[in-house]
């Protein structure tokens, strides 16, 4: 089975340093949305609008930052890398859920099985994800395709998560979720590929300390642990073992990583997709590259469809949608996300 990385539908980075992002929030009559959300995705800042619909929220001048403004019925704005120079007007659109418009029909599952099938593949089941607890339920709209095999979600609201082995509130605002089977079944043997993009916000439920050994345990030998281990060299050092084509490979025989300002350039030095005919591949095949990493012997495998992406100095990668995994690390789902900026206390 594949998986995107998921959990965040855009890769950002944040450092909060004394700048701020100022900005007003309205309808389309111009009206003041006082208490929307605004907030960095997949980190702990966040604010609300003030009575007049304003609001101030501190940031840095990184790149690749995705301001993202949240009301209860207003579609979702995502302003990327914005600028501390600029006063935001943002004006929201009252928001029309796909899943609600679908013609009912009869369906092969009931909502129960269908809802079991959805916390399965978007908390996951490893221990943090069976902790892992969806506090608004009855938000959830579920449909399953029975001509392409797709169990479908949405959410009229952020999907509220307390993860209480990790010790965070999440608010998750859903933007797709697909599972897809090779049957006509919800089982997960027959679970053929998951995907799901939204963004995060995490909130502490109480004293962090006493959730850091357990952060931690989630941490190691997770894509942000390799990436992170990639770039400041420590592969060997933190257990990670790679293999291209069955065969042990050094880093440089695969990656090129290039320090830039706010992280790293990857480049992949090789394409597989080299060793095929030309005339045989399809019209829009360019790139791809298959690896498989070891850590502490358990196995994943990554596959590229893009030559370079950009690691920031935490770990977090770009192109989420083109770097997937199997294995090991793709069963790592939303109970097992953890912020952006965490950086264990070594």
């Amino acid at each position: 089975m594949k998986s995107y990385l998921t959990g965040l539908f855009l890769i950002l980075f944040v450092c909060v340093q004394g700048q701020s992002i100022d900005g007003k929030i309205v309808d389309k009559n111009n009206k003041p949305l006082s208490n929307a959300t605004v907030y960095f995705d997949g980190s702990t800042t966040g604010t609300l609008s003030r009575s007049d619909g304003s609001f101030t929220i501190q940031t840095s001048n990184r790149k690749n930052l995705i301001l993202v403004v949240r009301y209860i019925g207003y579609e979702t704005v995502y302003i990327k890398d914005p600028d501390p120079e600029t006063t935001y007007q943002i004006e929201l659109s009252v928001q029309e859920n796909f899943l609600d418009e679908v013609v009912l029909e009869s369906s092969l599952f009931s909502r129960k099985q269908m809802l079991k099938a959805f916390k399965r593949d978007f908390l996951g089941e490893t221990r943090a994800g069976r902790r892992s607890k969806i506090l608004n339920e009855d938000d959830l709209t579920f449909y399953y395709d029975k001509n392409d095999r797709m169990l479908l979600a949405s959410s009229k609201n952020p999907i509220k998560i307390e993860n209480k082995e990790l010790g965070y509130l999440i608010e998750f605002d859903l933007i797709d979720f697909i599972s897809e089977f090779s049957s006509l079944s919800l089982h997960k043997a027959y679970l053929r590929s998951n995907f799901f993009s939204g963004t995060s916000f995490f909130q502490e439920l109480d004293d962090n300390s006493k959730y850091e050994k357990k952060r931690k345990k989630t941490y190691y030998g997770s894509p942000k642990h390799f990436f992170k281990s990639l770039t400041s060299r420590q592969l060997e050092e933190n257990n990670f073992e790679l293999y291209d084509n069955s065969f042990r490979a050094s880093v440089d025989s695969i990656f090129k990583v290039l320090s830039v300002q706010n992280g790293y350039e990857i480049t992949i030095l090789k394409n597989d997709l080299d060793r095929i005919k030309s005339g045989s591949l399809p019209g829009n095949s360019k790139f791809q590259k298959k690896i498989t990493i070891l850590n502490k012997n358990d196995r994943s495998d990554v596959s590229f469809k893009t030559e370079t992406f950009f690691v920031d100095k935490y770990g977090n990668h770009t192109h989420i949608d083109q770097i997937l995994f199997y294995g090991e690390m793709s069963k790592r789902r939303v109970g097992d996300m953890l912020p952006i900026n965490y950086k264990p206390d070594e």
